[in-house]
């Protein structure tokens, strides 16, 4: 997450795109997160606290973390095997990419999905001072899952119109549907931590 990444996709080229942008996106949420499990870790610690598992959150935030910083690179390659399969013209070759430049996207809004989960467990248990870091985490992460989905969306018209279309079609709604109901979910409780009583 460093700034190198923010110079490369500047570029005008196609690689890094949309998609590794959604992936950093949601990887800037998930170190936002990080920070406050941390915290919260020192400040609580087992012995405060002892019935939460902030050890054990911030070991699933680090997994999801790592998982998107993956997506961010494989969704470049995805990419590649995507304008290499238009160049050779072959069937079997663009189908697998196709697939690829569906699936990679759709893994990235699961990972923010999992990372919304981690967030809402974080927001019930740290100090109201933290609460609106994690409302920009979770923001973050709305970009992210949101713009993923647009990346999938948009290769699914390349796609021959048959049933393998028809279940990304399918998928990609479901995901999409639940993560909206969750990350509002997720948001609201949040938001009335930080309600005036």
């Amino acid at each position: 997450m460093d700034s190198a990444f923010l110079q490369a996709l500047a570029q005008a080229r196609p690689d890094p795109g949309g998609g590794a942008a959604a992936a950093h996106s949601a990887a800037l949420g998930l170190a936002l997160l990080a920070k406050v499990v941390q915290l919260e870790h020192r400040r609580q610690g087992p012995e405060n606290n002892p019935g939460f598992p902030w050890h054990d959150l911030l070991a699933r935030v680090r997994l999801v973390a790592a998982a998107l910083l993956r997506l961010q690179a494989e969704d470049v390659q995805a990419y590649f095997k995507l304008t290499q399969a238009r160049s050779s013209g072959d069937p079997v070759e663009m189908a697998a990419a196709l697939e690829e430049a569906v699936a990679c996207p759709l893994r990235i809004m699961q990972q923010a999905q999992e990372g919304l989960a981690l967030m809402a467990q974080s927001g019930a248990g740290c100090a109201l001072h933290l609460v609106a870091d994690l409302l920009v985490a979770c923001e973050l992460l709305g970009a992210a899952w949101r713009g993923a989905h647009h990346i999938a969306r948009a290769n699914l018209p390349l796609m021959p119109q048959d049933s393998r279309r028809v279940v990304w079609d399918e998928t990609l709604s479901h995901t999409l549907d639940a993560l909206e109901a969750e990350w509002q979910l997720v948001r609201a409780e949040l938001i009335g931590r930080l309600t005036w009583t």
